[in-house]
């Protein structure tokens, strides 16, 4: 009998493609979410360093000029925090995205193994069959030559 061989074999090799690419996909979107959580920590002890520092300098009563020198710095050490923030967050929707891309990746091609395999059993209970009835056959075809040699041993 023939061998097995899988009709949509090239279907299936891109689909283990496709759940690779998505693995590695969510992989890097998972990297860029650390990166950005680490970001946002260094953002928010900056911020929190600038507001110690401004407080430190309203309490030893500095300058007007100075004071809104360093409040000015606060807001841009807060505006970096909210950017990071955002950041963190879109790195997130998009790691999120990744990991619904990778379910899919995955389900499509369970579902192509899933046939895959059913079609093996297929084919391998065929050829079981097949092997079975050449025994057999085999089997009648030799007890036939047994019953025509022991015939032949009567005659004699």
């Amino acid at each position: 009998m023939k061998p097995f061989r899988f009709p949509l074999e090239s279907l299936r090799v891109l689909r283990k493609q496709k759940e690779s690419s998505a693995q590695q996909l969510y992989a890097i979107s998972l990297t860029a979410c650390g990166r950005a959580e680490t970001q946002l920590q260094a953002a928010a002890m900056d911020l929190a360093a600038g507001r110690d520092s401004l407080v430190r300098e309203l309490a030893s009563g500095v300058a007007a000029g100075k004071l809104k020198g360093a409040r000015n710095w606060c807001t841009v050490l807060e505006i970096r925090r909210n950017e990071c923030a955002a950041a963190l967050e879109e790195a997130r929707r998009a790691s999120e995205m990744a990991f619904q891309e990778m379910l899919v990746a995955v389900r499509e091609r369970e579902a192509l193994d899933h046939f895959y395999d059913k079609s093996r059993r297929v084919h391998d209970r065929a050829v079981q069959r097949e092997e079975q009835n050449m025994f057999d056959e085999m089997a009648v075809q030799s007890g036939g030559a047994n019953s025509l040699l022991q015939l032949a041993g009567h005659e004699n």
